[in-house]
């Protein structure tokens, strides 16, 4: 992923670029883009036409309808959203979920007429959605996808994409079942491999390689695909040895009528439009995060719903099914040198045109290199770098992160990202209910204070205050680890020798407090007053402070009780002073 892309504002847009955010990088788009944006565009459509109709029978439409997706879900995104390498149209993932929904409220046995409204419909209500969220401005949603969940989920989304294309570098019909079954049952069935296909697929595999190892501006896909329809012409590999080639895509647009859908089925379609919704959502939300922080971008998860929302009724208008950001294709741009988002609008002038024009160009392409294009784009996804990493940094997080991948490979995409969120709603309670607590003392040049170290001793650097024990409390206190915060601040306490006579708590990193924590704080300091200890709190954010002057808690504790830095409280503690004057010179505390 080495293309440069246009440099992003330095200044928020304003006026009606804010909303549109094709007006903040087309005004400012420069020919030196337009060759990158031209061959990433033209590497996608080749790949896109043969997927979309793979993806439209996953759903349950005709072939055709699985064009329809890409066109205008790919040109609403480029106006409305925000990502600058996102390839956002036609993906396996809600199309599956689109079968499951749509069978649910209309029956396997209905008509294709019927059948492909209804996907229609339900695209245009996965569209309203995400526009009514974005309006309601709950982007804030996807803060709930940490780190190691986006990393989970685009490591699991990048084995399920490449295992569900195993089948067809080898020949035989997908095997149902989860990932793991698909792989086990592809294996076990070595048996029933076309070998012809398996070479073809391989041989595939290697040349794209290859040309990304040691000619990595070669546009790899075009040559694979053309190599691929060439080989079938040549040495007659679909009829004389079975490789299995795309075939015959209807030219023009065939529209059904939208009056077969009536308000009974639109009221049934809503509760798996939100389910469709989110797993839409969650993969493109992962990707354009993962993006963005890899380019160094701003992104703003409320307008990405803007996009999703207008890319979604892009592909109902034309009675398509629901689209999302895309692995495979958002990497095949990447890798094609995109630079701009106008590859995707290039990407969706070649689809109509295709639509309306080309359809037989494709005709002898043959599966296993379509399959192996897309095993090549995911590649960088399968690798394990990233969570090895977490592993060596946070445990906690490379567990996060392996459970999410695990449940998009073991259950399937949507499952897997539910469990992940939930997990990072334990990791979260469970990181507020043990949080980290230090015994801080003097550097030697006696400018700083900072950690005691794990035994709180100290060492020959840093020392620790004679009569003052200085206390950090590293979390918001609230009712989750107020008895964490108290049994630990009184055993460190008792441990002390000799004890102290001044306890200073360190609040910098306490942002939020409750009642709970308040009236922690409150009874600690009481507790302390029958001891003859004083307590002090340094460094106190100015809302907590706020919410301890409206609770009463600071009167009690007192105004002379709070300093603004550790050493105004420890010089006060050292010389007996309870006015919360300030000291010179000003104290600098880590």
């Amino acid at each position: 992923m080495s293309s440069i892309h246009a440099p992003v504002e330095a200044k928020p847009a304003t006026g009606v670029a804010r909303y549109v955010p094709i007006f903040q990088w087309l005004p400012k788009y420069q020919s030196k883009f337009l060759g990158g944006d031209a061959v990433s565009a033209v590497t996608v459509w080749a790949i896109l036409i043969p997927e979309a109709m793979a993806y439209a029978a996953i759903a349950g439409v005709p072939v055709q309808y699985g064009l329809y997706a890409a066109p205008l879900a790919g040109l609403g995104y480029m106006i409305f959203g925000g990502s600058r390498q996102l390839f956002f149209g036609p993906d396996a993932a809600p199309a599956a979920v689109t079968a499951a929904v749509v069978v649910g409220v209309v029956g396997a046995h209905a008509s294709t007429t019927k059948y492909v409204s209804v996907v229609a419909v339900l695209s245009l209500l996965v569209g309203v959605i995400f526009i009514l969220l974005g309006l309601l401005r709950l982007g804030w949603i996807s803060k709930f996808f940490a780190q190691p969940i986006l990393t989970g989920f685009v490591f699991g989304l990048g084995w399920f994409i490449a295992v569900g294309q195993l089948p067809k570098i080898v020949g035989i019909h997908k095997p149902k079942g989860d990932t793991v079954n698909v792989l086990v049952q592809t294996i076990g069935h070595v048996g029933d491999w076309k070998w012809t296909t398996v070479l073809v697929g391989v041989l595939a595999l290697a040349v794209l390689f290859l040309l990304s190892r040691f000619v990595p501006k070669a546009p790899a896909a075009i040559v694979v695909t053309l190599l691929g329809i060439a080989a079938v012409a040549v040495f007659d590999l679909h009829t004389a040895h079975g490789v299995k080639v795309v075939g015959k895509i209807p030219t023009g647009f065939h529209f059904v009528s939208w009056s077969q859908v009536s308000l009974h089925d639109i009221t049934a379609l809503i509760p798996g439009a939100f389910a469709l919704m989110l797993v839409a959502f969650s993969q493109s939300v992962a990707l354009a995060k993962t993006y963005a922080a890899e380019y160094h971008e701003p992104l703003d998860v409320n307008q990405e719903m803007f996009g999703y929302g207008a890319g979604n009724l892009g592909s109902g208008i034309l009675q398509g099914f629901a689209a999302t950001g895309s692995l495979s294709k958002t990497a095949i741009s990447q890798q094609s040198g995109e630079k701009t988002p106008l590859s995707l609008g290039l990407t969706s002038l070649l689809v109509i045109v295709t639509i309306l024009f080309l359809t037989g160009l494709f005709k002898n392409l043959p599966e296993a290199v379509l399959a192996a294009i897309i095993i090549h784009a995911v590649w960088g996804a399968m690798m394990p770098g990233k969570l090895v990493r977490l592993w060596r940094a946070n445990r906690g997080e490379f567990v996060l992160a392996a459970i999410t991948a695990a449940g998009v490979i073991v259950i399937n995409i949507l499952p897997g990202i539910l469990i992940g969120v939930l997990a990072s709603f334990f990791l979260l309670i469970h990181r507020l209910d043990h949080p980290r607590t230090v015994l801080m003392g003097r550097s030697p040049d006696e400018h700083y204070y900072v950690s005691l170290g794990p035994d709180g001793k100290g060492n020959g650097e840093v020392k620790q205050v004679p009569g003052v024990l200085i206390y950090g409390f590293r979390a918001p206190l609230l009712f989750t680890n107020y008895e964490d915060f108290s049994r630990d601040l009184l055993a460190r306490i008792d441990d002390a020798d000799p004890r102290p006579g001044t306890v200073v708590i360190d609040c910098d990193a306490i942002s939020k407090t409750d009642t709970t924590g308040s009236s922690a704080l409150h009874d600690l300091h009481d507790t302390l007053a029958r001891a003859h200890i004083r307590m002090l709190l340094a460094r106190v954010d100015h809302d907590v402070l706020e919410y301890l002057k409206r609770d009463g808690v600071l009167n009690d504790l007192g105004d002379h009780a709070v300093f603004p830095t550790v050493r105004d409280a420890v010089d006060a503690g050292q010389a007996g002073r309870t006015d919360g004057r300030e000291s010179e010179p000003p104290a600098r505390d880590k």
